[in-house]
């Protein structure tokens, strides 16, 4: 097991890449703590870990909100004692718009939860992880923030932001024994993905031409992200930090 009896924290961890990541950390030996801002979510994933053996507690967390994050991470460190590894992996798309269409609140927004949220989780569990004297965390970005797309501007900004901000951490924490990573997805099977496909007025069309874009010709899975935040997480991963990892059906090779 890549992770027997690590503690993990995920955030974002109810749906999506986030659960995917919770489910194979599980099966790897993590204890994993799950927060989300929608608290059902967590749970179920939770229950999914506990009802296969594994070991997982659940809570609200809203990463935007500094209390939030302190209150999560200090319920953990009550529970555990201390945090090993740190997925950021909350996140989200706000607007749909260009700089000039954007609002000033859904660009503020949209910073409070994509880059502002990994910067308070990381804020909150680092003093844990220098006082053990190692750690690892694994923001998720996106590749959008690597290449442009219309129509795009406050997600790519902030994604681009996760990006700079990992291998800022990575340069700050190296001589802590602290390893800082990212994940860079592609067109992942998520949630928002699914229903920008849905109801768009040819489902069937929009999916062809999104799987005709990657190199590997079909959309990514959450597991496929899954995998490689596992990878960096564990100590197979102990001479990696300040790592940009693409996970994208080679989108970005073109």
């Amino acid at each position: 097991m890549r992770l027997k009896d690590k503690v993990v924290i995920v955030t974002g961890g109810g749906s999506g890449i986030g659960q995917a990541a919770c489910l194979l950390m599980a099966e790897e030996g993590a204890i994993v703590a799950i927060g989300d801002i929608v608290t059902d979510s967590a749970m179920s994933t939770s229950n999914k870990i506990i009802e296969a053996g594994g070991r997982a507690m659940h809570g609200y967390l809203d990463v935007s909100n500094a209390s939030s994050v302190e209150a999560f991470v200090g319920e953990v460190l009550r529970q555990y004692g201390r945090v090993d590894v740190l997925v950021n992996n909350a996140g989200g798309r706000i607007s749909a718009t260009s700089v000039l269409t954007c609002s000033e609140s859904d660009w503020d927004k949209t910073f409070a939860i994509n880059s502002k949220g990994v910067y308070l989780m990381s804020r909150a569990v680092l003093p844990s992880m220098i006082k053990n004297k190692g750690g690892a965390i694994v923001n998720i970005s996106s590749a959008q923030g690597l290449l442009a797309r219309k129509n795009r501007a406050a997600y790519a900004a902030t994604k681009g932001a996760i990006i700079s901000l990992t291998r800022s951490m990575a340069a700050d924490h190296g001589r802590d024994g602290i390893r800082v990573n990212c994940v860079v997805p592609g067109a992942i099977q998520t949630p928002p993905l699914l229903r920008d496909i849905a109801t768009a007025p040819d489902p069937g069309a929009v999916r062809k031409a999104m799987e005709g874009e990657q190199l590997l010709t079909r959309l990514g899975e959450p597991l496929d992200v899954a995998q490689a935040v596992v990878f960096l997480a564990s100590d197979r991963a102990s001479w990696i930090t300040g790592v940009v990892l693409p996970v994208d059906g080679g989108i970005t090779a073109i």
